[in-house]
């Protein structure tokens, strides 16, 4: 266990932590290694002897981890809400719960983003509502992408959205590890002529994109024939019209609408179709966010990511909100998603959890492996106590957990 006064002793701007095991992911695991941070950055990473250097014991120095999807503004829902099915009754009780809640939006972020830093968190995908302003993420914990949500289905709905989100890029400059980026929020709730205008905003402001896509078997009815449990939602809201969306409408319009973007993520992906997963193999630009947990409480079949990746197209993983898993602690995704794909390499599996998340978001530059002149953002992993010659055969053990996390060179909350 690390101790508390670990803390002030790491708040100095020269200094060097040692582990039993540091995997760089962008290089082999290196045994009693250590990482030293200089200023906040990794200025070495190797494993020659320093007695200066903290001993922190039987534990793995990872990168911080990367959680590429997430809706804080749901950090107050105490267990995933119900029902799960159809999909159009959990949207029902999504909306309920916020409309019945009394907290604030920017205190339930900031809870939300205090659960993230304490497992291990260091970069984060955010949907978020136009009740929320950057404010919402101090103390700083972590880099944030803050994607500004935009709904309107129907056209005269479009005009507004996209000043509103021209607005929010404005309003909001990058400062403080926060930066802004824009979400059209999916094919049922924003029209196509609206996708591609925020795309070419997005273009415009060089920012990246967030959109819910494939999600559903709903949603492809609905797209397909205009018909079923979303469009019988819809009507009841008073927004359906028939030609609002044209029938036979596939994900893959949706992807060349948003292909103008620097960078896309495309938000569950649970029902891409081969040729969609073709089409994200050859543009760069998008990245795949799965949600494991979230995918399994909806009880979707089989999700693609391994397709994709055997196609040579970028996935990444999320959490989702708490409205549909039980917490936000992505190491537990990671853990959650060995024990259902042992087959998987472990080795693959981290670097999905942390430079692959980066780079969804741009910030590969900055973030998601130890390499020297990145920001040292760096989760601990307490380790179980095994003889091995390869940290990943016990990495992502159930025994295992996240026991502190470090943001540009400093302890973030309680070192456990």
């Amino acid at each position: 266990m690390l101790k508390h006064e670990t803390i002030s002793m790491h708040n100095d701007s020269v200094f060097a932590l040692q582990a039993r095991w540091v995997l760089p992911v962008t290089s082999p695991p290196i045994e009693n290694g250590i990482v030293e941070i200089t200023a906040g950055k990794i200025s070495a990473v190797h494993n020659k002897k320093d007695s200066h250097a903290k001993q922190l014991g039987n534990v793995a120095i990872i990168p911080g981890l990367v959680n590429a999807h997430t809706h804080l503004e749901l950090s107050d829902v105490a267990q995933p809400l119900q029902p799960s099915t159809p999909f159009a009754s959990w949207i029902r009780a999504v909306i309920h719960h916020r409309q019945e809640r009394t907290a604030s939006t920017s205190v339930i972020t900031n809870e939300g983003h205090q659960e993230c830093t304490q497992t291990g968190t260091t970069l984060l995908g955010d949907i978020v509502s136009d009740k929320l302003t950057v404010a919402a993420y101090q103390p700083a914990g972590t880099k944030v992408i803050a994607f500004r949500e935009l709904i309107g289905l129907l056209p005269v709905q479009a005009a507004a959205q996209l000043e509103q989100a021209r607005s929010f890029l404005q309003e909001n400059q990058p400062a403080a590890n926060v930066w802004c980026g824009l979400s059209p929020h999916a094919p049922y709730s924003v029209h196509q002529h609206l996708v591609q205008q925020l795309s070419e905003l997005a273009e415009e402001q060089n920012v990246p994109v967030a959109m819910h896509l494939a999600e559903t078997v709903e949603e492809l009815e609905l797209l397909t024939r205009g018909s079923g449990p979303l469009q019988q939602f819809l009507e009841s809201m008073g927004i359906w019209k028939a030609d609002l969306i044209p029938q036979r409408t596939r994900i893959l319009n949706y992807l060349q609408l948003l292909a103008t973007a620097p960078r896309v993520l495309v938000v569950h992906g649970n029902y891409l179709d081969d040729e969609e997963i073709t089409y994200l193999a050859n543009h760069s630009q998008f990245t795949t966010i799965y949600c494991p947990r979230t995918h399994a409480f909806f009880s979707h079949t089989a999700h693609p990511w391994l397709r994709l990746l055997q196609q040579g197209a970028a996935v990444a993983i999320g959490t989702d909100s708490r409205a549909s898993n039980p917490d936000l602690n992505l190491w537990a995704e990671l853990i959650f998603l060995r024990q259902q794909h042992p087959e998987v390499s472990p080795t693959l599996l981290l670097e999905l959890g942390t430079l692959a998340g980066a780079r969804a978001v741009g910030m590969e530059h900055a973030t998601g492996s130890l390499t020297v002149g990145k920001s040292a953002d760096i989760a601990v992993v307490k380790l179980p106590e095994a003889n091995v010659s390869d940290p990943y055969t016990i990495l992502f053990s159930s025994q295992t957990s996240i026991t502190a996390t470090m943001f540009s060179g400093r302890w973030v909350g309680d070192v456990r």
